[in-house]
């Protein structure tokens, strides 16, 4: 997470404006204080509380209450920051064929909308902090309103951002997009007239995915164009827009949500900290000697590392980073080396402590801990599957396969790795055993990398843990802001009655359990590319579950499976925004990686649909530690 932080979020940063609006560096350095404060403080927190009951038998009742600061601060204000940075996750296959005026046009026409969007919910935001003023937090005793203070800064900056973006556009631009907006309301009013009655019809849902699908095509962020539906639907019913921030603000209020931020600080501090150097050694030292010895080691790597980082965005860069001069040096070509990266990162998406993982069980009753330990096995049959078509290809290529190394040399490599192999050890079964929740073992986790990268490798500066807290808490904000907004688009299917809709369309395929599954791969793997994954497992996840529960599906392998086809399509090309950072790391060309690709990704749809039809692969694991 260091270097490629825009492109491992798959979108072209935005240039800075040059027109008479520029915010000041002072208030960008501000706004990163504010939210990597937050983050080290409520790290802090939670470090002392687990500390204490260890100890002392007793914690810091109110750090609940103090989460529900902290996390909007990260969500909104780290979103935010995000967001003026050119990090939001964004979809530019819809405009990137277009004249350059043209593409011009839509990009000046997606500020027009982010700023109506976050003017809008900031507005809304005011009535929501005026209904909350009467609430407390028990343990603090401060107004809930003070939650919402986030909230609307956050809209603000994003808001400012917009403004500054708009005006280094050239007049000829803004007359186009006046042009653009008139036509669309001209036209909405010829269709449908009055507007109020549109989403009341049968065509609710079909027309919430036409609003947000233009809208992603249009280069739009995902998260603000989950919140532009959501608005499009509000404006369109009697449902008043303070439902917007509500449900924003409710979708990040689980406490377990703060695992997100502080793994992926602990994957940033790990990569920084020549963890992954390590890995790669131990990799070479295993597999290394095998028929496309390099490529096998990718593999063995991202499995290992996926155990630390939990972002697969961290996991390509990582290990990309580190073996790509190596795969030139031994000549594999760019794009074999990334065809292997994409597809070892899709199949580590079951690996914990995937932020997957820990999305679904937030937004689902699947345990957690249970996900963690069911993941493990699908991952590693995958990464069978993968390793064994890579012997094939090197065969057939005859390529020779290298002297092994000796035992006291892997054994030397290993001794090299353990350390921070423990920690996915530890964290499992501290979270599989109740040692610890997953918010509590992600805050340890920090704990422990630090110690490896500052005392024990001394490969990360003091002075360079300020940039990594910053980049990660950016990050972060990132995540939880598309978190946030999936939350409120998921209320809005809801309110148009997509789950309804969807078991009538169940019942039309005759309720059958090889249907459906097929069926969910199919749609998780499709939404997965054009949504970035998470958002994929936050809308679906809720809606599809109690479903596959009704056909006698089990919760936690449905969940392992649903996982997987995500990891797929978000590695899928040439749309898989994991696609692309593989691309980008290896520095290889997207259209010609996507031959290359195709023998892995059918391989890895093979591995899925074993793991969807042989349920022991996902439950032998916690059987075995159950018994």
């Amino acid at each position: 997470m260091s270097h490629l932080e825009s492109v491992s979020q798959g979108h072209a940063v935005p240039p800075a404006a040059s027109g008479a609006l520029r915010l000041p560096r002072l208030f960008d350095a501000g706004l990163d204080a504010v939210v990597v404060t937050a983050l080290v403080a409520q790290l802090a927190i939670t470090l002392v509380s687990v500390t204490l009951r260890a100890l002392a038998h007793s914690s810091i009742l109110w750090a609940d209450d103090s989460a529900k600061l902290t996390l909007p601060v990260i969500a909104f204000l780290g979103g935010a920051i995000a967001y003026r940075r050119g990090q939001h996750a964004a979809i530019m296959v819809g405009i990137s064929a277009l004249p350059p005026f043209w593409r011009e046009v839509c990009r000046a026409l997606v500020e027009y909308l982010v700023l109506i969007v976050t003017v809008a919910a900031g507005l809304a935001s005011i009535g929501l902090f005026r209904s909350r003023l009467g609430e407390v937090l028990p343990m603090l005793g401060l107004s809930g309103a003070w939650s919402v203070v986030p909230f609307t800064l956050g809209m603000v900056v994003v808001a400012l951002t917009a403004l500054e973006r708009l005006t280094g556009f050239a007049r000829a631009v803004h007359l186009a997009v006046a042009g653009v907006l008139a036509l669309i309301a001209l036209g909405l009013w010829a269709v449908w007239e009055p507007w109020t009655d549109v989403f009341a019809s049968d065509h609710a849902l079909p027309l919430i995915v036409a609003i947000f699908a233009l809208a992603v095509l249009l280069s739009m962020p995902v998260g603000l164009a989950l919140m532009l539906t959501t608005l499009a639907f509000l404006a369109s019913t009697d449902i008043p827009t303070i439902a917007l921030p509500q449900n924003m603000l409710d979708a990040n209020s689980n406490f377990i949500l703060l695992s997100l931020p502080f793994f992926i600080l602990a994957g940033a501090v790990m990569e920084q900290g020549g963890i992954s150097v390590r890995f790669v050694q131990f990799a070479m030292a295993l597999v290394g000697h095998l028929r496309g010895g390099l490529l096998q080691v990718v593999v063995i790597t991202i499995y290992l590392i996926s155990g630390i980082s939990g972002s697969k965005a961290a996991d390509v860069a990582a290990v990309g980073s580190v073996m790509k001069a190596e795969l030139e040096k031994r000549g594999y070509s760019a794009r074999e080396g990334a065809a292997v990266l994409s597809a070892s990162a899709a199949m580590a998406e079951t690996i914990p402590p995937s932020i997957a993982m820990l999305v679904l069980g937030s937004v689902t009753p699947i345990s957690i801990g249970t996900l963690f330990m069911a993941g493990l096995l699908p991952a590693a049959v995958i990464a069978v599957f993968l390793m064994v078509l890579i012997y094939a290809l090197a065969r057939r290529r005859g390529e020779v396969a290298s002297p092994r190394m000796s035992a006291r040399a892997i054994g030397r490599s290993a001794a090299s790795a353990i350390l921070p192999l423990a920690m996915p050890v530890f964290m499992v079964l501290g979270i599989k055993f109740g040692f610890a929740t997953p918010t509590e073992i992600s805050a340890f986790a920090v704990a422990y990398g630090l110690v490896l990268a500052l005392f024990v490798y001394r490969a990360l500066e003091w002075r360079a843990l300020v940039r990594v807290g910053v980049n990660a808490a950016v990050l972060s904000g990132m995540v939880l802001f598309i978190v946030a907004a999936a939350g409120a688009f998921g209320w809005t299917l809801s309110a148009a009655d997509l789950h309804t809709q969807l078991i009538d369309l169940l019942a039309l395929a005759g309720n059958n359990h090889t249907v459906f599954m097929l069926g969910s791969i199919l749609l998780l793997m499709v939404v997965g590319a054009l949504l970035e994954g998470l958002p994929a497992l936050i809308i679906l996840g809720p809606v599809l579950l109690p479903i596959a529960a009704g056909l006698g599906i089990d919760a936690v392998h449905y969940g392992i499976v649903m996982i997987l086809a995500m990891g797929v399509g978000i590695f899928m090309p040439p749309i898989g925004i994991g696609f692309y950072i593989s691309c980008a790391v290896m520095g290889a060309s997207v259209e010609r990686t996507s031959q290359a690709m195709m023998p892995y990704f059918l391989t890895l749809l093979a591995g899925v649909l074993t793991v969807a039809f042989v349920p022991w692969f996902t439950h032998a694991v916690p059987r075995l530690f159950a018994g």
